[in-house]
């Protein structure tokens, strides 16, 4: 590849058109990339560009931060590289970028192809900062509840994600490095939490010692939804490169969040082993629990910067398929946990699919806030405080939980795809250019 790279340099001496078709497609793929978009679609919606301008073949090799394409016209070809370090979600200017993408035809310039990234980078639009506040505090409230907390836990997570958010938003734009970010944002949270909770025991108005388990979910809109979610789905698409990184970026954040709240629970002597407890109406009970899962996926949404119509889509996804699978499969049919966050995880992918052929929204900004509140947390903690005390049986097993409810999601979002995807039913590479941009639907990208 590289000879044939360095024998090719004479030809564009004259002309660099290849080059700069390359650079305006690889622009294209960073600013999915800095979106949050997975491997696999980065891929295709590469290929649809080098179709719509004209190159005869184009390869691409995706990480979270990295993109490495060979672009072929003719016998001419030209490989770049580019690093962007935005690791980011925003689902509104993706689905304007898969909009792009649909749109895309053959014999554009890439003057015009340029013009139309440029105004897509340009009306970058996002939640203020006090928003997304707001709902992280909200959705984190909700999801307390979910975990077994009451009015107690729940006011107090509150007030401690809220926060923790607003020390994000700021430490973010300031480009702090992720891990550092999510330690400071952990130790705030969990110390506003015991702090909140001994306030309450001081007046009276609860015991501490009854609410410790609450303090996972202060932490929880630190969990990476959506680079784990794409992560799964590069996994069983095939894209190792990008689900590795992704993978390891999940890792990494969530570690320095889990390792900063056992040092702070561990100096406070917390023990946050079980969750809270309390007697209620079962019928009030669910209600509340759908409820809960439609405010913890809406606030998520928020957070991934998903207009209110999207999020409110997401929504009602997510409590239809959560609330239901807590109350149907576990309680009634006593389906276990990752069984039941299949069956919920695939219902989800089917419904986000149906909606998405309706709208012009992608799957993937339905489906990730809908999941993301299936996501293990709490037994992902338990194993780091086993693993800190030396009890490697309990680590290994709590470990293993979480392992198989994460792959349980991911494999029912790639049933739902597979099921209603021709795309996805065969084992086809994502970087071969389409026969026919016109008779490719956007949704099958």
């Amino acid at each position: 590849m590289a000879a044939e790279v360095a024998a090719n340099e004479k030809d564009f001496s004259t002309s660099d058109s290849l080059a700069e078709k390359a650079a305006a497609i690889l622009d294209f793929g960073s600013l999915l990339l800095a979106c949050g978009a997975g491997g696999y679609r980065v891929k295709s919606c590469l290929a649809r560009a080098a179709k719509a301008l004209g190159l005869t073949k184009y390869e691409s090799h995706i990480s979270m931060k990295h993109i490495t394409a060979t672009a072929w016209e003719n016998e001419k070809a030209h490989t770049q590289y580019t690093e962007q370090r935005q690791v980011g979600v925003n689902a509104e200017k993706l689905d304007r970028l898969m909009v792009f993408s649909e749109k895309l035809r053959p014999g554009m310039t890439v003057a015009d192809f340029r013009s139309t990234l440029k105004q897509l980078s340009a009306d970058d639009w996002h939640y203020r900062r006090w928003v997304t506040v707001f709902f992280a505090a909200i959705a984190c409230a909700a999801f307390c509840f979910l975990n077994g907390g009451y009015v107690v836990e729940c006011s107090a997570v509150f007030f401690a994600a809220g926060v923790g958010q607003y020390v994000r938003k700021v430490m973010l734009r300031r480009n702090y490095a992720h891990f550092l970010v999510w330690i400071v944002c952990a130790i705030v949270s969990t110390l506003l939490y015991i702090g909140i909770l001994n306030c309450y025991e001081y007046f009276q108005l609860a015991g501490v010692y009854m609410h410790e388990a609450g303090i996972i979910s202060s932490i929880l809109y630190l969990i990476p939804g959506f680079p784990l979610t794409t992560a799964m789905l590069d996994l069983v698409r095939g894209d190792y490169q990008s689900a590795i990184t992704r993978f390891s970026y999940c890792i990494l954040v969530i570690g320095s969040a889990g390792l900063s709240v056992w040092l702070v629970c561990h100096f406070a002597d917390w023990n946050v082993a079980n969750p809270a407890n309390h007697l209620i109406d079962p019928a009030l009970r669910n209600a509340l629990r759908i409820l809960c899962s439609f405010i913890a996926a809406y606030g998520f949404a928020v957070l991934f910067n998903a207009p209110w119509k999207v999020a409110a889509a997401a929504a009602g996804v997510g409590a239809f398929a959560n609330a239901g699978r807590i109350i149907v499969l576990q309680e009634c049919l006593d389906i276990p946990w990752q069984v039941s966050v299949g069956m919920a995880a695939l219902v989800i992918g089917i419904l986000s699919t149906v909606i998405a052929w309706k709208t012009a929204h992608s799957r993937v900004s339905l489906s990730v806030p809908a999941v993301v509140i299936m996501i293990p947390g709490v037994p992902f903690y338990r194993a780091l405080v086993a693993a800190n005390e030396g009890n490697v049986l309990d680590a290994l097993s709590s470990l293993a939980e979480v392992f198989f409810v994460v792959m349980a999601i991911g494999f029912g979002l790639a049933l739902a795809r597979t099921i209603l995807d021709p795309d996805w039913r065969m084992d086809i590479d994502t970087s071969t250019l389409p026969d026919s941009l016109e008779q490719k639907n956007f949704q099958s990208v």
